[in-house]
């Protein structure tokens, strides 16, 4: 009987519903973590596609860019972004100014070029344009 009383005063210490109490709280902080990190990999996922499309996409226009200059050898920067994006290229108007933005990637490709090709004279520099829909004829 005092091994009975004995087990008996060591589970009231333990307070077993207390500790299962906490377990179940850890499980759910687990369930919760579970679901981030499948979350954060599908994201992983996603930014992983959006990186691989955008390369694809830049190693087309290059691709576009290196042909372009086999067939038009002495053809300006303008000359290319008509050829590769008419919609973007108003004749009477000129090329949208968002071609000559600091950070276009078009130029900074062009530029590239450009430079590897040892026509330093050919390179665009940024500038600041009005808008095509508010420029005059």
């Amino acid at each position: 009987m005092n091994v009975i009383n004995s087990i008996g005063s060591t589970i009231q210490m333990l307070n077993l519903p207390r500790l299962i109490g906490e377990m179940e709280r850890c499980q759910e902080i687990a369930y919760v973590l579970e679901e981030i990190n499948v979350d954060t990999k599908e994201e992983i996922k996603r930014k992983q596609m959006v990186r691989d499309s955008i390369e694809a996409c830049r190693r087309a226009i290059t691709d576009h860019l290196d042909m372009f200059l086999k067939e038009n050898p002495s053809a300006v920067y303008e000359d290319w972004i008509r050829d590769l994006h008419p919609d973007n290229a108003l004749f009477a108007i000129g090329i949208d100014h968002r071609f000559y933005v600091e950070d276009s990637d078009h130029r900074h490709m062009w530029n590239q070029c450009m430079e590897d090709n040892d026509f330093g004279e050919r390179i665009v520099e940024s500038r600041h344009l009005e808008p095509s829909y508010r420029r005059k004829t």
